[in-house]
């Protein structure tokens, strides 16, 4: 028995989707059994590889239930036709490099040295194989960010020096980090790829929200930008196509601001996110932008929100779905 059959009881999936999972990569077996036996490319691990059979056909169908909710329809592996069902794709049978790219502490690897002087990641100030924060006079005082380097979300902010009533807060929320989450069932398995750390990282912009700016490149070319603002404040995001030209269109409902020009750095900045989002078939290249124009590597996202966003607008899911042609061998 695999450790997902051992850890979901089989009963938190629908009979629909395991049936759906099992006809599905039947299809697929029946069309494309070359692609799927042969080995990934070297230093490098698909879904596929990861998971024994069994797993396999669980997380596809724990994941078919959350796109199904999501979406209202069941992804389909054997003919993958919209821009999410293509991610969903990507997690069982793209090649992913390895080390894996989900590591936050690792992202820096991933910046080839042509563009090292555009663009570095944001070092820790501190970090730990274990759950714990420094003491006082261990780190400067400032604003940091308290993270995990595996997984969505698993941040906190914090402000040093802190009180042991923060300390013991902030530590009791991260212990529910360590617990096994849902995104290793759900398909997400480049995220238990590597050893879990915990860490401090100092705030790029005060006890501010970061100018963000997140790439979706496929195949090397930027697909569309949002520009995420006041992240701890007021969320706004606004989306934008490669051109910095802004899209009449909104994902998951999400508030919008003020539409802005492309800032000055914007050339560079998406020279940045190509070439680094390049080496993946697809993925999602995050950037801050700082006051003073520096650029920082934030995090290379491979599955933004496990193929959870919704677009208003069909004709852009197609435009989009076209350039993610190549995530897939399924035509």
């Amino acid at each position: 028995m695999g450790k997902l059959q051992r850890y979901f009881p089989l009963v938190s999936v629908s009979s629909s989707a395991l049936s759906h999972a099992t006809a599905e990569m039947r299809a697929v077996r029946e069309r494309y059994a070359d692609q799927i036996d042969r080995p990934p490319k070297p230093d490098h691990l698909r879904g596929v590889d990861y998971y024994d059979p069994e797993d396999l056909k669980l997380a596809i169908a724990r994941g078919a239930d959350f796109f199904h909710k999501v979406h209202g329809v069941m992804p389909s592996l054997s003919n993958p036709k919209t821009y999410n069902e293509k991610l969903f794709w990507m997690k069982v049978f793209c090649d992913i490099p390895q080390p894996s790219p989900g590591n936050k502490l690792a992202v820096g690897n991933f910046i080839p040295n042509e563009i090292s002087h555009l663009v570095s990641p944001v070092k820790p100030q501190w970090l730990s194989d274990e759950i714990s924060l420094p003491a006082n006079e261990e780190v400067p005082p400032g604003d940091y960010f308290f993270k995990a380097n595996y997984g969505s979300g698993y941040q906190l902010r914090i402000t040093y020096p802190i009180s042991d009533t923060t300390r013991r807060k902030a530590l009791s929320q991260a212990r529910r980090w360590s617990r096994r989450t849902d995104m290793e069932g759900l398909g997400e398995w480049w995220y238990y790829t590597y050893p879990k750390e915990y860490f401090l990282e100092p705030s790029v912009c005060g006890q501010g929200s970061p100018n963000e700016f997140q790439f979706s490149v496929l195949g090397g070319k930027t697909g569309f930008i949002q520009h995420i603002r006041q992240r701890f404040e007021d969320y706004q995001r606004n989306l934008y196509d490669r051109n910095f030209r802004p899209l009449k269109l909104n994902i998951d409902g999400t508030a919008q601001g003020e539409i802005i020009s492309a800032p000055a750095e914007f050339s560079i900045m998406r020279k940045v996110a190509e070439v680094i989002g390049s080496q993946f078939k697809y993925a999602r290249v995050d950037l801050f932008l700082l006051p003073d124009g520096d650029l920082k590597l934030n995090e290379i996202t491979l599955c933004p929100g496990n193929c959870s966003g919704v677009f208003d607008d069909p004709d852009l899911d197609r435009r989009f779905a076209d350039m993610a042609d190549d995530l897939t061998f399924a035509r």
